[in-house]
């Protein structure tokens, strides 16, 4: 007599046992655990372009708000906020509106000036504002973006401040 996995229409096991299981469970744990600090620094990089980008976005949209109100309209950051202020009454300056960082994140001080052509003023000028995770150092690791404008209002972006960011 046949033996009984061998009848007619019936399949050898295809399953995996205990052990082939608990092989590939260990084997997928311990590269999950190799991963683990890369993955922190990508985390972190990620949140540092977000806020890069935003800051970016601000710059943009102060020049076009000097725009649009024939004024002089002012981006302003400090430690975790950037601010747009019209600056009709430099004595009051008007807040146009407000963004906060989160999660660590924080700038430094400086402000930027946009005037009705959307260049900086006073003419001429060049400004910068560096992004950073408070507690943690820039490195070829994490890499810290700035925004820079020009003498002409031409907002950009540097991935890395460190290098290639005049």
């Amino acid at each position: 007599m046949a033996e009984p996995h061998l009848l007619k229409g019936a399949k050898p096991g295809l399953g995996l046992t205990l052990v082939e299981l608990m092989v590939g469970l260990t084997i997928a744990g311990l590269l999950a655990i190799t991963a683990m600090p890369h993955f922190a620094d990508y985390s972190q990089n990620a949140r540092l372009r977000e806020a890069g980008h935003l800051l970016l976005a601000e710059a943009m949209a102060a020049q076009s708000e000097a725009i649009k109100r024939n004024s002089r309209i002012r981006l302003a950051a400090s430690s975790t906020t950037v601010q747009l202020l019209d600056l009709v009454d430099p004595n009051q300056p008007l807040l146009v509106h407000e963004r906060s960082l989160s999660n660590g994140l924080s700038v430094g001080t400086a402000s930027i000036d946009f005037g009705s052509d959307g260049r900086t003023l006073p003419f001429g000028t060049v400004g910068a504002i560096d992004l950073s995770i408070t507690g943690i150092s820039c490195s070829s690791d994490l890499r810290c973006p700035g925004l820079r404008v020009d003498a002409g209002g031409t907002a950009r972006l540097c991935v890395d401040r460190r290098v290639g960011c005049p």
